[in-house]
């Protein structure tokens, strides 16, 4: 299928797209030493884990889940590579619990998982620091057949437009780091 086509069809990506350089997501996100980070929906731990080494040895990743089992696989994980920096969070599904303000709060393939999401990144600002943001990367949910290929995605314009009534400000893209994902970096707006 031509190119122009295949864009007509579908413009998403498959998980495979967004897991295959890790390094490159962590290293778009400019994470330092010393960061605290949530990652919301961490699933395996993918990013979680190289997030945490980022932000060795003084900082923190904050592993926010809804699913008990997903935590304690994902400590064990962390574990097993002698990372320390990692805490799991057991958080409810509607409002964000974290146990102090983080610098950034990552959602990777999670966002279209959330009912509400406009209540829980107004929710969320309380728990950014000064200066923090929330990073969304999700599938593009964009094309004519797209919910039949991948219903796990977003439409990029509706995240923005969500995030925007939440109150946050679109800051940056890095849409080129995983094909066919969005992946947009929002701070509370100003003003």
């Amino acid at each position: 299928m031509p190119a122009p086509v295949r864009w007509l069809v579908y413009r998403g990506g498959q998980r495979s797209d967004r897991l295959r350089d890790p390094d490159a997501v962590v290293r778009a996100l400019g994470v330092r030493p010393g960061d605290r980070v949530a990652d919301l929906g961490p699933g395996y731990g993918h990013f979680t884990l190289r997030l945490a080494a980022a932000v060795a040895p003084d900082g923190v990743v904050y592993a926010a889940d809804a699913d008990a089992d997903t935590l304690a696989d994902l400590q064990r994980a962390a574990d097993e590579r002698r990372i320390t920096n990692l805490q799991p969070v057991l958080t409810s599904p509607h409002t964000l619990q974290l146990p102090e303000p983080v610098d950034l709060i990552f959602v990777a393939a999670a966002y279209h998982h959330l009912r509400d999401p406009v209540r829980y990144f107004t929710d969320a600002r309380a728990l950014l620091r000064p200066g923090g943001r929330v990073a969304i990367l999700e599938s593009r949910l964009e094309g004519v057949l797209a919910r039949r290929m991948n219903p796990h995605g977003s439409v990029p314009s509706r995240v923005a437009a969500q995030m925007r009534d939440a109150g946050y400000e679109l800051a940056e893209t890095h849409n080129d780091v995983v094909y066919g994902h969005w992946f947009g970096e929002f701070r509370l707006a100003v003003g």
